[in-house]
């Protein structure tokens, strides 16, 4: 039985596909595209579309919401944008749960990566030969540069494709149908267009100088590229590589730049692994023997018993879960938040509030504990400086509990709203905003109605580019 919801294995994610012939430019060269003076603004069309699709997708059954996951994939990424024109940019993550192999950014600076490309990426310096080639899709403007020279049928291709995307994340229809449908729709984006396999190659090489600038070894992208050449030997079609370059020919590429010497390029980092144990826990549902499953593809036993823990409180097992993470003999952000969830759902709420507190006492502005505490405690969260929308998540869903238990359902409604906006339920937020303007206390009907406001004008900015609520 598969216990998660999870994308069709059949599709093929060609949201980014980079159709259409290019002059090549040079790595040196900064992309002439006049979007980049406003590119989150909602005049500009690239950045209304990639938020659309992020919400959505964020709003989709396959998404994997396990908050310390987020902070190492944020603190990853941070590590590499100072050698990139996106620093002090944000660049929003989402990890998916699928059995598929991928990982796709898409305008606007986010980034997608599927839980099932984990099982490949065995170590930290793959994953980041896996983000610096991503981050050199947005910092080299891929998009817009393909935009800027194509003609507009690959503008409403690309919206028919995140609609299949949607469709198939959210469950709706047969796989059968759901690939068919979306078969069809590759077919025209192709027809239209030929792909341009030049851009793959320059984000490998772009990449390349991240992590060289970075101080990373370079053989992350040559052990990345063997493992899903090794992978590919064993599949039809791996979809990471179904719109790019034959593994092979990129493995050759990357076997022309010269070795690390550095002793510590094949160190292993123990929250990488504990990331990975987040993310192939998630990944587990899908599979028939979900506990043989983390067993195997995850050798360091203690990230292998997290693993299990975090399925085990996935399916509504937490006192396996504590049993599991008793077992554990290092403790950590992962540990720590897990066996806090796992003692709340138990009502085992003094103990928890003992691991929430010591946590807090040691970084006071851990969000993720701080917003656990304010749940608990019924207090109101508290905000420092959030940018990413998982941080908010976690604001908005203490912020709902606090407003309906100091019986003020006018600003739960509106946190509500927010909340459901970000995972593009769009005709429900605005419905729920409405009700919380119509309703809200005086001195709270300031910021409900900015908020009303700033839905509108993305929505209307929205309806422009034919972006449509299902």
């Amino acid at each position: 039985m598969r216990l998660f919801q999870h994308v069709t294995s059949r599709l093929t994610i060609l949201v980014f596909v980079f159709t259409g012939s290019f002059t090549n430019t040079s790595l040196a060269e900064t992309p002439d595209i006049a979007a980049i003076k406003d590119e989150r603004s909602l005049s500009n069309p690239s950045y209304i579309l990639g938020q659309y699709w992020f919400r959505k997708l964020n709003g989709s059954r396959a998404l994997i919401d396990f908050p310390p996951a987020y902070e190492y994939f944020r603190d990853a990424i941070a590590r590499l944008t100072p050698q990139t024109r996106l620093y002090n940019k944000t660049v929003e993550m989402t990890l998916l749960n699928s059995t598929q192999s991928n990982a796709f950014v898409i305008p606007g600076n986010h980034m997608f990566i599927y839980s099932d490309i984990l099982e490949m990426i065995n170590n930290e310096n793959m994953f980041y030969g896996l983000l610096s080639h991503e981050l050199a899709h947005l910092e080299l403007k891929h998009y817009e540069r393909q935009k800027q020279q194509s003609s507009e049928e690959l503008s409403k291709a690309l919206v028919l494709l995140g609609a299949g995307i949607a469709a198939a994340l959210s469950g709706a229809g047969g796989d059968a149908t759901t690939a068919l449908w979306l078969g069809g729709i590759a077919n025209q984006a192709e027809n239209t267009l030929k792909y341009s396999r030049e851009q793959e190659q320059e984000a490998d090489r772009r990449g390349r100088e991240y992590l060289t600038a970075a101080g990373l070894p370079e053989e992350g992208m040559t052990q990345l590229f063997q493992a899903f050449f090794k992978k590919a030997l064993g599949r039809p079609t791996l979809e990471f590589l179904s719109t790019h370059p034959s593994p092979n020919n990129r493995l050759a590429d990357s076997l022309t730049f010269e070795k690390s010497n550095d002793i510590f390029s094949t160190a292993t980092n123990p929250e990488f692994n504990y990331f990975r144990a987040s993310v192939l826990a998630y990944r587990a549902g899908l599979n028939d023997q979900p506990y043989d499953y983390l067993g195997q593809q995850i050798t360091d036993i203690n990230a292998s018993n997290f693993a299990k823990a975090l399925f085990s409180y996935l399916i509504n097992q937490p006192e396996r879960s504590l049993t599991l993470l008793s077992e554990i003999t290092d403790s950590n952000l992962y540990t720590e938040y897990l066996k806090a969830l796992s003692l709340i759902k138990t009502g085992e709420s003094d103990q928890a509030i003992k691991v929430i507190q010591y946590q807090l006492d040691l970084a006071p502005k851990n969000l993720l504990f701080a917003t656990l505490k304010a749940q608990m405690s019924h207090t109101k969260a508290l905000d420092f400086g959030t940018e990413y929308l998982y941080e908010k998540r976690l604001i908005w869903r203490a912020n709902i509990q606090f407003y309906q238990h100091s019986n003020n359902i006018p600003m739960a409604l509106y946190y509500r709203s927010l909340l459901d906006f970000s995972q593009g339920k769009t005709k429900e937020a605005q419905f729920l905003i409405r009700r919380a303007k119509n309703e809200a206390f005086n001195n709270d009907k300031e910021v409900i109605i900015k908020s009303s406001e700033r839905f509108k004008l993305i929505k209307e900015a929205e309806t422009h580019q034919d972006l449509k609520d299902d």
